[in-house]
């Protein structure tokens, strides 16, 4: 299990959640989105889409994404996510593949 307990009690505490895609010809390509809509089983993070033109191209084309997820309340604690996304409907479903502790 990749999305541990701690990872999912301070995503709910994160006030915004940084993610990074990245283009086929190796460009990074950084957004915030507002939270993490739900939390699935398998280590699936989803995030609601709202617009997300560029992100969404990035995904269809190599599905390659890292997401942030830190917070100050309670101190500094963060953690980046690896793995992969796709798109599903309203939906980037993201799938973490590794966890490193940032703070």
């Amino acid at each position: 299990m990749i999305i541990t307990q701690e990872i999912k009690d301070l995503a709910a505490k994160a006030p915004f959640i940084p993610i990074t895609t990245v283009s086929t010809q190796g460009e990074p390509h950084l957004i915030v989105v507002g939270k993490v809509a739900e939390i699935r089983e398998e280590d699936v993070l989803g995030f609601g889409i709202y617009k997300m033109e560029l992100t969404r191209q990035n995904i269809k084309e190599n599905g390659l994404m890292q997401v942030i997820i830190a917070s100050m309340e309670g101190g500094p604690k963060g953690f980046r996510l690896t793995g992969k996304a796709c798109v599903d409907e309203k939906m980037v479903l993201f799938k973490a593949e590794k966890a490193e502790g940032l703070l």
